[in-house]
C-alpha cells in the first residue's frame, strides 16, 4: 500500500514540469502553459470520477466495467504525459496549411508529445469561464483541447475522430460506445462535463 501510494504522489501529486512553446509569444506562452497544468489537474479529476454515472453515459454510452477501465486508464495516460514535462506546444501561424481552415490544434500522433497549436486556440474560453449549452461551450476549452489533441499520441490513448461536435459524439455513444471509448472528443468533452461544465448554472434554465 505504501508503495502505491508513492507512486500516484510520484506521477501525480506534483505540478507539470516547465513545457517548451517554441513560436509562442509571451502572451501564447502564458495561456498555453496555464492550459496544460490545468489540463493535468482536470483530467486527474475526470479518471477518479469514472463510474456508472450520466456523465459517462452521454459520452461513452452503456456503462461496462471493461470501457470504464480503459477510460480511466487513457485519462491516467494523458495526465502522465503532461506530469513528465515533455509536451512541446508549437505556436503556428494563420497562413500554415494545418490551421487554414480554423482548426485549434493538431498533431501527429507518432510523434509524441509535440502538439500544434492554431491561433484560433487562444481564442477558446478558460474551463471556468465556459457556459455550457452556448455555441462558445460547443466549441469547447483550451484545456480539452489539449486533452483531445494529447489523448491521440500513440504512446498515450491511440484516439481516433470518429465524430467531431457535442450533438454527433452524444449520438455516437448511445448507438457505438466501442467507438465512442476510443474517441478523442469524447475524451475532451467527458473531461469538460464531470469537472466543471456539467454542474454550473445555464442562463435561462429554472433551478430544480
Amino acid at each position: 500500500m505504501r508503495f502505491v501510494m508513492v507512486f500516484i504522489v510520484a506521477v501525480f501529486g506534483q505540478a507539470a514540469a516547465a513545457q517548451t512553446t517554441p513560436g509562442c509569444n509571451p502572451t501564447q506562452t502564458a495561456i498555453a502553459r496555464a492550459a496544460l497544468d490545468d489540463a493535468k489537474s482536470l483530467t486527474i479529476k475526470a479518471a477518479a470520477a469514472v463510474g456508472d454515472t450520466g456523465d459517462y453515459a452521454r459520452w461513452f454510452g452503456d456503462y461496462t466495467p471493461q470501457n470504464a477501465e480503459i477510460l480511466r486508464a487513457n485519462l491516467k495516460a494523458i495526465a502522465t504525459a503532461i506530469r513528465t514535462g515533455a509536451v512541446v506546444m508549437q505556436c503556428q501561424s494563420s497562413r500554415d496549411a494545418d490551421c487554414s481552415a480554423g482548426e485549434f490544434a493538431w498533431v501527429y500522433p507518432h510523434e509524441p508529445y509535440r502538439v500544434y497549436l492554431c491561433p484560433p486556440f487562444f481564442t477558446l474560453p478558460h474551463l471556468t469561464s465556459q457556459r455550457p449549452q452556448t455555441q462558445a461551450g460547443d466549441l469547447g476549452t483550451r484545456e480539452g483541447t489539449l486533452v483531445h489533441e494529447i489523448s491521440h499520441f500513440n504512446p498515450v490513448a491511440r484516439t481516433h475522430d470518429h465524430c467531431y461536435s457535442r450533438r454527433e459524439c452524444s449520438a455516437m455513444a448511445q448507438r457505438d460506445p466501442a467507438r465512442a471509448i476510443e474517441n478523442a472528443d469524447s475524451y475532451q468533452y467527458f473531461v469538460e462535463d464531470v469537472t466543471y461544465s456539467a454542474r454550473q448554472p445555464v442562463a435561462g434554465k429554472a433551478d430544480r
